[in-house]
């Protein structure tokens, strides 16, 4: 079925990146579809210089912690090339249907928003420590770090602008979402999925949909 796709620009990622990049995107995106007029908190990064906003709701962050540290458990550390994975950030309402001429009736779930988020998931480096002694072995370590440093500022710079672009698209693209009775009331209206192009992921299924036990934060009007 048709549902508006909003597909981010792929980031180029360290392993130990990957859970601190999707908890901003993933609030971001989830404050900007939080219909009415959410409770909500600025909050830094853990790992980057940027601010996002993110709903004032402890279940929707123990949800996200939960899956962005599963997600990022789930890539091989020891991987010899790197990994392109999608995580997928889907909205949806509910519609009630009829079967066996209306004597039964089911609830299915309608995707109205899908929001990509690709990653490229950098193969593991050798530790420095593991380069041997010497001039030409310090060199070589000095090497790493400036061009591992370089790599975490273009990324932090990156980051920040895909979360712009989450607050712009967010606010432009508003004709499709559904009427509030069609959001379920008080029941969960988003979950996660994830794809994998190049790489096999431990506890794929655990992840899905491990933020559909959370219910939309409380807001004014809309929920």
């Amino acid at each position: 079925m048709n549902h508006e796709s909003i597909d981010l620009e792929p980031l180029c990622v360290e392993r130990v990146q990957v859970k601190e990049v999707l908890k901003a995107l993933i609030h971001s995106i989830i404050f900007q579809r939080a219909l009415g007029a959410p409770l909500y908190r600025d909050t830094e990064s853990d790992l980057f210089d940027i601010t996002y906003m993110r709903c004032d709701s402890h279940l929707i962050d123990s949800k996200v912690e939960e899956l962005a540290e599963a997600f990022s458990s789930g890539i091989d550390a020891d991987a010899a090339a790197d990994v392109r994975t999608t995580c997928c950030l889907s909205f949806f309402e509910r519609r009630s249907s009829s079967a066996a001429f209306g004597w039964l009736r089911s609830e299915e779930r309608v995707v109205w928003e899908r929001w990509n988020i690709p990653l490229v998931v950098r193969r593991a480096e050798l530790p420095s420590a593991l380069l041997g002694g010497g001039d030409a072995a310090a060199a070589a370590a000095s090497a790493a770090d400036a061009e591992r440093a370089a790599r975490h500022n273009a990324l932090e710079a990156t980051l920040r602008q895909q979360i712009e672009f989450v607050l712009s698209v967010a606010s432009a693209k508003r004709e499709h979402i559904p009427p509030a009775d069609g959001l379920g009331g008080d029941t969960i209206w988003f979950e996660i999925s994830s794809t994998s192009a190049d790489a096999a992921w431990s506890g794929l299924d655990m992840m899905r949909q491990l933020l559909s036990s959370a219910s939309p934060p409380t807001v004014g009007g809309r929920k």
